[in-house]
């Protein structure tokens, strides 16, 4: 029966080429913004290179420290201090590891280039931490060891690309460059990392203790620094007890602490609510308030053409109460009329859906160095290029939500319009054109 639904349905198309191509048009383009929607969101979220551990991540970044005798006297940081790190978390029993990295985009970074000149890079200050808790894929080498970082040993892994350009070869464990005037080794390389995934991105990764900024808090009891924490839990349902371990930790600490108390505004919070936290303290980046502001501009794109498309089918059944009739007088039944006009309209969608998903690659594709900053309050390294992978838009993530979407525009723009026209009688809708 389904086979004898599709065949009419795309003789109908023939004979209404009109209303089928202006259909599929605006099936199209309402799944091609869902569609950016879901890729933009995908990329953020989802376990892509090197980030594929981000559903076992919990992220603390903002800290805010009160004077316990004058509450307006308060200071405030986008990041923790190395002493929590190295000693205040050095024993959560439910951490498998504790990324810390300062990706500083404020200091001018230079690595001197063979023919005399120099290049601006960006450099990621990490612990040795930073490499279990991402998957980074090495060409060659390793990462730098923690007895190196408190050594404070002139090593550095870098990406491929900057490898290529200094030494126009991946193949450079040992061997000497410049940066910032002072000699350092390359221990590895690794694969590029893209800027769209903000947090680990970087032309070359250097122990943290060659920092400035982590220098000048390197001896401090301050919990507020310049790090950005990535607590690894050993399985995603550990989360929430790492969490709760975490606050209490902070809490014992307020409490012993005579001078000041530290806000951490609810974190560390999931790898996905971090990323909207825009570098900057915002203690009302709460998971109901990020998933209200979106969940609007979805169904938005959701019912507006559900609707438009919902008139154009009532209009075309109006045209077809005439056969509907007749179908009826001969004993089809309510449900067999609906899932006719059903399967029409899901072949038209379908089509659509594809139409749509095309055109929402094209959309991230040709916008890529901007569309995936669109909510984004702050920008790290806003001329970095946001290098798009197969892994990130060809997922069966992305696919499975374009079938979904195209399913539920079916059923909205198709049933209602249907139930209404069938509830006609049989001499109603046979002489409905008369």
């Amino acid at each position: 029966m389904i086979k004898v639904y599709l065949k009419q349905a795309l003789t109908l198309m023939k004979q209404h080429r009109l209303f089928s191509g202006i259909y599929i048009l605006g099936t199209g383009l309402s799944i091609a913004l869902v569609m950016t929607l879901f890729i933009i969101f995908y990329v953020k979220f989802a376990p892509i290179y090197p980030e594929y551990n981000r559903n076992r991540i919990l992220v603390l970044k903002d800290v805010k420290r009160v004077s316990k005798q004058n509450e307006g006297n308060w200071s405030l940081n986008s990041g923790a201090s190395w002493y929590v790190v190295k000693e205040l978390m050095a024993n959560l029993q439910h951490c498998e590891a504790l990324a810390a990295a300062n990706l500083d985009e404020w200091n001018d970074y230079r690595i001197s280039l063979p023919d005399g000149g120099n290049l601006k890079v960006a450099a990621n200050f990490t612990n040795s931490d930073f490499w279990r808790v991402f998957n980074f894929n090495y060409v060659e080498g390793h990462p730098y060891t923690s007895e190196q970082i408190e050594a404070k040993e002139p090593v550095a892994v870098l990406s491929a690309s900057l490898s290529k350009r200094l030494f126009a070869t991946t193949a450079t464990v040992g061997r000497k460059f410049f940066f910032n005037g002072k000699e350092f080794t390359v221990c590895g390389v690794v694969e590029d990392v893209s800027n769209a995934t903000p947090e680990t991105v970087g032309d070359l990764w250097v122990p943290l203790t060659h920092s400035s900024w982590i220098t000048r808090e390197y001896d401090s009891d301050n919990l507020m620094g310049s790090l950005h924490l990535f607590f690894l839990a050993p399985s995603a349902s550990d989360k929430e007890a790492l969490r709760n371990e975490i606050l209490e930790v902070i809490h014992k600490y307020n409490q012993q602490n005579e001078h000041y108390v530290h806000d951490v505004f609810e974190q560390p919070d999931e790898y996905w609510l971090s990323t909207f936290r825009s570098g900057f303290v915002d203690a009302q980046v709460t998971p109901w308030n990020v998933l209200k502001s979106h969940l609007i501009t979805l169904l938005a794109f959701l019912i507006i053409p559900a609707l438009n498309l919902s008139g154009m089918i009532s209009s075309r059944m109006d045209s077809r109460m005439a056969e509907i009739g007749v179908r009826k007088a001969y004993g089809a039944t309510d449900r067999s009329l609906v899932s006719q006009v059903l399967w029409e309209n899901l072949l038209l969608t379908c089509i659509g859906g594809l139409v749509g998903l095309l055109l929402s690659y094209l959309i991230v594709l040709m916008a890529s160095d901007w569309i995936l900053t669109l909510f984004d309050a702050f920008i790290m390294f806003p001329g970095k290029e946001y290098k798009l992978t197969f892994e990130m838009l060809f997922n069966p993530v992305v696919f499975t939500s374009a079938l979904l979407f195209c399913v539920i525009l079916n059923l909205f723009s198709a049933l209602i319009p249907t139930v209404w026209a069938l509830r006609r009688s049989i001499i109603s809708a046979i002489h409905a054109k008369r």
